[in-house]
C-alpha cells in the first residue's frame, strides 16, 4: 500500500515537474503548473502548502480587470544533467500589481507594478534561479492585481537569450514611442500654426493612447516614473483608459463635421457629458469591472456615426472607418487576452504597436483630406467674395449713373416742390449707394462699420440742405451685419431729412443725436432732435411712412415716436 502511494506521488510530481537543460533556450512553465485561487486572500506561504491545487494546461491565464482574489502558481523544475544550470524565470505581465516569487517556502523576490524591485532592469518581473546537477526545486508564485488586469504567464529562459530578447524588445519599444512623440509634437506645431481643432484632438488622442500604452508595456514604471507616481496613475486608471475614447470621439466629431447631422451630433454631445460622470462614479465606488460598459456604448455609437457618414458620402469617413476598425480590434484583443479567452499577443507580440502606427497613417490621411477640402472651400469662398465685390461695384456704378441722370434732371427743374422731392429721392439712393461703396472698399463684405456708414449719409444730407448751424452727433462703435445696415441707413436718412426740413425752421441752430447699440441679442436705434416737434402725423408724411414700414416689416421690430419737445424715434429689434 505504501509502495502504491509512493508511486502515485512520483507520478503526480512528474506531471507538474519540468526537466530543464542549457540546450533549450525557452520553456513555457504555466502549462506545467498547478494553480490555486485564494478568494479570501488569507493564505501565506505556510498555509498554502496544505491547499489543493488544480492542474493547469494553459500557457496563459486571464482573470480580467482587478479580480478580488490572489492566484498561486506551483511547479517543479528538475536538472538531470551533470552541470549546474542558471536560468531566468520571467513573469510575462508588467501590469500585475504584486508578484511574489518563492523557492519552496522561502520568499526570494517581491516585485510587480506597484512594488517594483530596485534591481530590476527588465520590463517584466524576473527571478534568477540556479539548479545544481540532479537537483529538483519547487517554486511558487503569488500574483494579485489592484485595479489593473491580471494575466498570468510564466516563462523560463537561458540567461544570455533572455538578455538579448529583452534588449531587442526595449529597443523596438523605444523606437515606437520615439516615433509617437515626434508625430505628436509635429502635429501640435501644425495645430498652433493653423488653429485647426482636428489637429488638437489628433494630438490629444495619440498622446493619451501613448501614455496608456507606456504604462501597459511597463516602460513607465521602469524608466519614467517613481513607484509612488505609478501608484497614483493606477489609482486613476479609469480616467487614463477613458481619455483616448473621449479625444477619439472629439476627433471623429470634428473631422466628420458632425454639425451637418444635428441629431447625431447632439446625441454624441450628451454621451461626452455623461461619460466623465460615469467614470467619476466608477472611481468613487471602485466598481472597476464595469468601466468598459459605457466605453462600449460610445464606441458603438461612433462606429454607427462613421458608417452613416460613409453612406452620406463624407470623404473623411472612408479613413475614419479604417482607423475605427484598427482601434476597436486592438481593444477587443486586449480584452479577450485579459479574460483568458484568446491570447493573440503570444503569436503577434507587437500587434498593438503595429495597429497604432496604421492608425497614425490613416488619421493623417483623414486630416490631409479635410485640409484639402477646406482649402478648396476657401478658394471657392474667395471666388464668391471676388464675384460679390464685383457685383457691389457694378451696383454702385449703376446707382451713380441713376444719380447722375437725377442731378441732370434736377438742374433743369425750377419748381421748388418738385426739386425737394428729387432731393429726397437723391438722398435715398445715396444712402444705399454709400453702403455698396463701403462694401466694395473693405475686405469683409458681410459686416459694416455703423459710424462710418451713418457719417456718409449725414454728410450727404448736410450738403443737400446747406444748413451749417445744425450739429449732428453719431454715437455707435459697433460692427453690424450688412442685412440690417441698409434698413438702418434708410431710416436715418428719412429721420434726419425730416429734422432738417421741419424741426428747425424758426431756429438759428439745432442738435440731432443718432445712436445705435446692441444689448445682448437686441439692437436699439435712437434718433433724436431738439426741434419744434409736431402734433400729429401729416397725411403726406412719406418719410414717417418709410420709417414705420422699415422698422415694423423689414426689421420686424418695435417703433416708438415721441413728438413733444423735439422728435425722438426709438426702434428695437432682435436678430433673425
Amino acid at each position: 500500500m505504501l509502495r502504491l502511494i509512493w508511486i502515485l506521488l512520483l507520478v503526480i510530481e512528474s506531471l507538474f515537474a519540468l526537466e530543464i537543460d542549457d540546450s533549450v533556450t525557452f520553456n513555457e512553465l504555466l502549462s506545467h503548473s498547478e494553480i490555486y485561487e485564494d478568494h479570501n486572500r488569507s493564505e501565506n506561504i505556510r498555509t498554502i502548502q496544505n491547499r489543493k491545487f488544480e492542474p493547469n494546461d494553459k500557457a496563459l491565464k486571464g482573470y480580467g480587470y482587478s479580480p478580488n482574489f490572489d492566484v498561486w502558481i506551483r511547479f517543479t523544475l528538475t536538472n538531470k544533467t551533470a552541470n549546474t544550470i542558471e536560468k531566468i524565470m520571467e513573469y510575462s505581465n508588467p501590469l500585475t500589481s504584486y508578484v511574489d516569487f518563492f523557492e519552496k517556502d522561502e520568499l526570494k523576490k517581491r516585485d510587480g507594478l506597484l512594488n517594483l524591485s530596485k534591481d530590476r532592469f527588465s520590463l517584466n518581473p524576473i527571478l534568477e534561479i540556479t539548479l545544481k546537477p540532479d537537483e529538483s526545486k519547487e517554486f511558487l508564485i503569488k500574483a494579485s492585481s489592484k485595479i489593473t488586469t491580471l494575466i498570468i504567464g510564466v516563462n523560463l529562459w537561458n540567461t544570455k537569450d533572455f538578455y538579448q530578447k529583452e534588449m531587442y524588445n526595449q529597443i523596438l519599444l523605444a523606437l515606437f514611442f520615439g516615433a509617437m512623440v515626434i508625430t505628436i509634437l509635429y502635429n501640435l506645431i501644425v495645430f498652433l500654426a493653423t488653429r485647426e481643432l482636428s489637429y488638437l484632438y489628433y494630438v490629444l488622442f495619440f498622446a493619451s493612447v501613448s501614455f496608456h500604452h507606456i504604462i501597459y508595456e511597463g516602460v513607465a514604471s521602469l524608466y519614467l516614473f517613481s513607484n509612488q507616481s505609478i501608484v497614483t496613475f493606477i489609482t486613476y486608471s479609469s480616467v487614463i483608459v477613458a481619455m483616448p475614447t473621449i479625444f477619439l470621439a472629439l476627433f471623429t466629431q470634428n473631422i466628420l463635421t458632425l454639425k451637418q447631422y444635428p441629431r447625431l451630433n447632439k446625441i454624441l454631445n450628451y454621451l461626452l457629458i455623461l461619460y466623465p460622470i460615469f467614470i467619476i462614479t466608477i472611481q468613487i465606488t471602485h466598481l472597476y469591472q464595469y468601466r468598459s460598459s459605457f466605453f462600449v456604448v460610445i464606441l458603438l455609437f461612433l462606429f454607427f456615426v462613421t458608417c452613416y457618414s460613409l453612406i452620406k458620402k463624407n470623404r473623411q469617413a472612408r479613413f475614419i472607418i479604417v482607423g475605427w476598425v484598427l482601434f476597436v480590434s486592438s481593444g477587443v484583443f486586449m480584452y479577450l487576452s485579459s479574460r483568458g479567452i484568446y491570447h493573440i499577443f503570444t503569436s503577434y507580440p507587437y500587434l498593438t504597436e503595429f495597429s497604432l502606427v496604421l492608425e497614425i497613417i490613416v488619421f493623417s490621411l483623414a486630416l490631409a483630406s479635410k485640409i484639402k477640402m477646406l482649402n478648396q472651400e476657401k478658394i471657392l469662398s474667395q471666388k464668391r467674395a471676388l464675384l460679390l465685390k464685383e457685383l457691389n461695384h457694378r451696383v454702385k456704378n449703376s446707382m451713380q449713373t441713376i444719380l447722375s441722370f437725377l442731378l441732370l434732371q434736377k438742374d433743369k427743374i425750377e419748381d421748388k416742390k418738385i426739386e425737394d422731392i428729387l432731393t429726397n429721392l437723391e438722398n435715398r439712393i445715396r444712402a444705399t449707394a454709400d453702403l455698396y461703396s463701403l462694401l466694395h472698399t473693405q475686405e469683409n463684405m458681410v459686416v459694416v462699420n455703423i459710424n462710418k456708414y451713418f457719417s456718409l449719409i449725414v454728410e450727404n444730407i448736410k450738403n443737400s440742405f446747406k444748413q451749417e448751424n445744425i450739429k449732428i452727433d453719431i454715437h455707435s462703435d459697433i460692427i453690424m451685419d450688412s442685412e440690417y445696415v441698409v434698413y438702418c441707413g434708410l431710416i436715418v436718412n428719412e429721420a434726419v431729412t425730416n429734422s432738417f426740413k421741419y424741426a428747425f425752421q424758426n431756429e438759428s441752430s439745432g442738435q440731432i443725436d443718432i445712436s445705435l447699440y446692441k444689448n445682448k441679442n437686441n439692437y436699439h436705434l435712437n434718433i433724436k432732435d431738439n426741434g419744434s416737434g409736431f402734433k400729429e402725423k401729416s397725411k403726406n408724411s412719406l418719410g414717417l411712412d418709410i420709417i414705420e414700414t422699415l422698422a415694423l416689416l423689414q426689421l420686424e421690430g418695435s417703433l416708438d415716436i415721441k413728438k413733444d419737445n423735439g422728435v425722438e424715434i426709438d426702434i428695437e429689434w432682435g436678430r433673425k
